[in-house]
């Protein structure tokens, strides 16, 4: 269906007429500089365009008083002197002759891009617009925002489409406390804000942007705010607060659409923000939202005010939203003592009105057979796994985004199969190419193997090798595999080591049901083995651990959420393989879920085996994630059961010394 770019060239017009260095920043430019980039990337003809239209007066009365849109219709009538003397009325807002035309655009624009998503036409878009909208209130312009066009398109979802539930997600650096005014009391809007707070120091200076307003009667939980109060927050710090704030709550609440309140003030260089996430981190927190609500994701431009960082960054969101592989993120992956305070405070102002966040607070328990990494070197990641930092990769992130669009391009085979002609004709998408080939040297790899030397064992796994190879060279972007259930281990301990012997330098291994570590796994950082639904929860060292799963959806989610993807974000491997081996105990939605969340961390290089009884089953659906669909709902959450958080905790507090993106509280 595709991704829909939303625009008119009218929304450049209104400029400012008169000497305002606050109100400067918005201006024609930031569009213009945007639609360049993403022509100059050849990511705007990837786009299905459509040109925007003027919303209804009706519809911006679904936020907005009739009064006050008649006041903003009568400046199209202004002279310069009368239009500097109403903008003064309001905060950090200027008016021009063609505001209520560029306004009435930017919401139309919102509006179709809904419209196009749920309708089905296409599957989420972006809608370039100014001015931006979410400090707009009932009555009042603010903060460059004349009409609330994001409020205005969930309260249009809920009338036209009979959504129930909405995500609103604002990752503009100013508290869109318009938005928040709009739904603090509407239980079916869950609004999540960080914001640039410096404890109230910051604009727009208003006490309820802080942790512990979380909306009023019915809507008490469903205002999310995350306050940050220091400058300098990177990209450690914004996938923290995804994966251990929004992502938990999302989950739970379970919507049916997202909007993204995308203002790239929070980008780096941005003056406004003063912030150090670099333009990928936008690619990865769009690949993290795109797992809800069956993929219908629309986000809509709000601020961002450094032309390059803006237009850099909007292209990293567009490439996610197109299904291209994510950049991997730069920087050391460690949150800031600042930054997990304010996770700790929304957390724990959030506690009281969600099940998922609310069974994390209990001391864990240290079961019989339970391995300690007391005593071991917790120090650094190995000699080869050293990152650059932030500061260091804040020129070159800013001068290289044509160069990484093209280090980083989609493969030319998307996903690829390697199953038997029946089970590729019966459960794979039309458009998965099925593979058919072997890897010359097969009969080598069998020697430690008794179980493959057999010729009914050499044949799938010179098609799994074959596969592999197409992944580490880049001819393949991600890929699923069938192999015998009695070959499943001896399989995975191939792969491990060619994959591993052909330059993977950082290997991150997920298995699940009956399967044995491999028996030459090293322990020198190259590989980080993760198995799910072991029978006690151990931790040999910081790369090798096991966790126990007893199956419910929210035991599911605190495992993949909590554990498996702060590994997989503190570790950045090269390649991912996730291997389903027998009983693992999962219902059909929650291995496409995790395929779907860990394509992120690893570029899109993901290797799924499966066990051959369970291909028809699981490789139709976990084919369509790794080619970009978005997996099934978990449906209803379920409270895990008890002795699943405690191995959970007992296991993140053995592995945060190694690993601090497991970390939600901060040190004392």
């Amino acid at each position: 269906m595709g991704t829909a770019l939303v625009y008119h060239e009218d929304m450049t017009t209104a400029r400012l007429l008169w000497d305002d260095p606050e109100c400067e920043l918005e201006c024609p430019e930031r569009l213009t500089a945007i639609l360049e980039r993403l022509q100059q990337s050849g990511l705007q003809q990837r786009c299905q365009r459509l040109v925007a239209q003027e919303a209804s007066e009706a519809a911006l009365g679904l936020v907005h008083s009739p009064e006050y849109v008649g006041l903003v219709r009568g400046t199209q009538a202004l002279d310069t002197g009368e239009l500097q003397a109403l903008s003064g009325q309001y905060d950090a807002v200027y008016f021009h002759p063609s505001t209520f035309h560029c306004a009435r655009l930017a919401v139309g624009a919102t509006l179709q891009l809904v419209d196009a998503v749920l309708t089905g036409t296409v599957h989420n878009g972006l809608a370039l617009v100014r001015p931006p909208g979410h400090h707009s209130q009932r009555a009042a312009a603010n903060g460059f925002c004349v009409f609330n066009n994001v409020a205005i398109a969930a309260k249009h979802a809920k009338q036209k489409h009979g959504l129930c539930r909405i995500l609103i997600v604002d990752w503009d650096i100013h508290h869109g406390q318009g938005i928040q005014y709009v739904f603090e009391d509407d239980p079916s809007i869950l609004y999540f804000s960080w914001h640039r707070y410096e404890h109230a120091q910051f604009w727009p200076h208003l006490r309820d942007s802080d942790a512990d307003v979380v909306g009023q009667g019915q809507g008490r939980g469903f205002t999310v705010n995350l306050p940050w109060n220091q400058v300098g927050m990177g990209n450690a710090d914004y996938v923290a607060a995804f994966l251990h704030v929004l992502l938990p709550l999302a989950f739970e609440f379970d919507p049916e659409l997202v909007l993204i309140s995308a203002g790239f003030d929070s980008a780096i260089r941005d003056p406004e923000g003063q912030m150090q996430a670099t333009p990928e981190c936008f690619a990865h927190l769009t690949r993290l939202l795109q797992v809800l609500a069956g993929g219908r994701v629309c986000a809509v431009l709000e601020g961002g005010y450094h032309l390059e960082s803006l237009s850099q960054s909007v292209c990293m969101m567009v490439q996610a939203l197109l299904g291209d592989p994510t950049p991997p993120l730069s920087g050391p992956m460690v949150p800031c003592q600042s930054a997990l305070e304010s996770i700790q405070s929304v957390r724990a102002a959030q506690a009281p009105y969600w099940k998922s966040l609310q069974l994390q607070g209990a001391t864990p328990r240290l079961s019989s057979g339970t391995h300690s990494l007391e005593g071991r070197p917790s120090t650094l990641l190995p000699a080869g796994l050293e990152l650059k930092t932030a500061a260091a990769h804040a020129v070159s992130a800013l001068s290289s985004l044509l160069d990484q669009l093209c280090l980083h391009p989609r493969s030319a085979v998307h996903t690829a199969a390697a199953l038997t002609p029946l089970d590729a004709a019966l459960v794979l998408p039309p458009d998965i190419l099925h593979l058919e080939g072997s890897t010359q040297e097969t009969q080598a790899w069998t020697r430690p193997h008794e179980s493959l030397t057999q010729d009914q064992a050499l044949t799938p796994l010179g098609q799994v090798l074959y596969l592999l190879d197409k992944i580490l060279d880049g001819q393949v972007g991600s890929g699923i595999a069938a192999t015998p259930a009695p070959t499943l281990n001896a399989t995975l301990d191939v792969v491990i080591r060619r994959s591993l012997s052909h330059g993977t330098q950082r290997l991150f291994c997920v298995t699940m049901g009956q399967l044995d570590r491999p028996p030459d796994l090293a322990n020198d950082g190259r590989s980080l083995w993760l198995h799910i639904g072991g029978k006690e929860a151990t931790a040999l060292s910081m790369f090798q651990v096991s966790m126990p799963l007893h199956g419910t959806t929210g035991g599911f989610l605190n495992c993949v959420l909590s554990l498996v993807l702060p590994l997989a974000y503190g570790y950045q491997p090269d390649l991912t393989l996730v291997v389903l081996g027998r009983t693992h105990g999962l219902q059909g939605p929650q291995p496409a879920l995790l395929t779907a969340l860990l394509q992120g961390p690893a570029g899109g290089r993901i290797l799924v085996l499966v066990e051959e009884e369970s291909t028809p089953k699981f490789a139709g659906v976990l084919a369509q994630v790794l080619h970009g669909e978005a997996p099934p709902s978990l449906g209803p959450f379920s409270v895990p059961f008890p002795e699943d958080m405690q191995a959970l905790m007992y296991l993140r507090q053995q592995l945060e010394p190694q690993w601090k993106m497991l970390q939600v509280t901060a040190p004392s």
